[in-house]
């Protein structure tokens, strides 16, 4: 491979990951991510942006490790983010706008299902409500009065069998 097609895998790589950092960058500021996520987020980003650097060094001369591939990648980050950083960044922030959008719109959309189905449900709710407290309001007089009078019963009995003290 001649030395400008090596060259210009190497620039390649430094400007991939410069999107990808952008990208990174952008979506940490737009989900307001607190110290911990953001330090596993990095950690994640540098894994990332070390495998992107791989797949192109690999594919500019073979993982043959030399200076003018560090200064290549430094060269292609540089040019990326004072030619397109902005661009892009605008770019992810639009994108970012745009998602949001559309899942409130879809949240939306959702919701009206179930708000029909709230309104549909609600008379058959309120009739099985009347009704369960109808059928407890029966159960007590037919199970609870029964049970205390029996109770009652019971105590009148218990001290019908213990004779009275006397005084003396």
């Amino acid at each position: 491979m001649s030395e400008f097609v090596t060259l210009f895998w190497v620039i390649v790589a430094g400007a991939s990951v410069g999107v990808v950092f952008d990208f990174y960058r952008t979506f940490r500021r737009w989900q307001g991510w607190g110290r911990v996520i953001t330090f596993i987020g990095d950690l994640f980003f540098s894994l990332v942006a070390l495998y992107i650097l791989f797949r192109f060094f690999e594919k500019a001369n073979a993982l043959a490790f030399r200076a003018y591939i560090m200064w290549g990648s430094l060269l292609g980050l540089v040019i990326y983010l004072r030619l397109l950083s902005r661009f892009s960044v605008r770019c992810f922030f639009g994108i970012y706008r745009i998602l949001a959008y559309l899942t409130r719109l879809i949240h939306r959309g959702i919701k009206i299902p179930i708000r029909a189905l709230v309104l549909i449900m609600r008379p058959p709710y309120a009739i099985l409500r009347w009704f369960s407290v109808l059928l407890f309001r029966i159960g007590e007089v037919i199970l609870i009065e029964p049970c205390l009078s029996v109770k009652k019963r019971i105590k009148a009995w218990v001290k019908g069998l213990i004779p009275p003290k006397t005084n003396g």
